[in-house]
């Protein structure tokens, strides 16, 4: 019991390098997306409930993010990168969250994903997205996902700089205002 929420975000990363290997919106696809969605759910709450919180499960857990998001990305880039200007949109997000990502490392010492609410809302619109794509309605969608998650990117970059020290669960830049 005691390495539980370790062992769900292990499987978080066996799942995701699964999801690689599935057609993007393939039935296969939701499953295994549903499951990784799932556990990331699932690890954090069992850790915080019983007590089972750790450094080495905080780590754990932001890789299987990581990894996670990555296969996402993989799968369905294809299906998102319809457009030159939608792939040079994603990739220019990339580059800010690498950076973003980068600097933390630098300045802190640690990786820094801020738990922004701009981040969370970001989160929610790409676990939602292929279910809006599978109903047909990806144009727009696409453009709101990466509209938002361009602003949580900035947003997250600029907290990274102006901190003085690492604070992963500063909700917004308007603390620094």
């Amino acid at each position: 019991m005691k390495n539980l929420a370790n062992y769900i975000s292990l499987s978080r990363i066996l799942f995701s390098i699964l999801l690689v290997f599935t057609e993007a919106l393939s039935p296969l696809f939701f499953i295994i997306f549903m499951f990784c969605g799932f556990t990331d759910i699932v690890d954090g709450y069992i850790a915080r409930s019983y007590a089972l919180t750790s450094d080495f499960g905080a780590k754990l857990d932001s890789i299987a993010d990581i990894v996670f998001f990555m296969a996402y990305l993989l799968v369905l880039l294809p299906v998102l990168c319809y457009d030159y200007l939608i792939s040079l949109w994603i990739i220019v997000i990339f580059i800010i969250k690498s950076l973003s990502i980068t600097i933390g490392y630098i300045r802190f010492g640690k990786f820094a994903l801020i738990h922004t609410y701009l981040n969370k809302l970001t989160g929610l619109l790409l676990v939602l997205l292929p279910f809006i794509l599978v109903l047909g309605s990806s144009g727009l969608s696409i453009v709101f996902v990466c509209l938002v998650a361009s602003v949580a990117s900035i947003e997250e970059l600029l907290i990274i700089i102006r901190s003085q020290k690492l604070a992963l669960d500063c909700k917004s830049i308007f603390k620094f205002i």
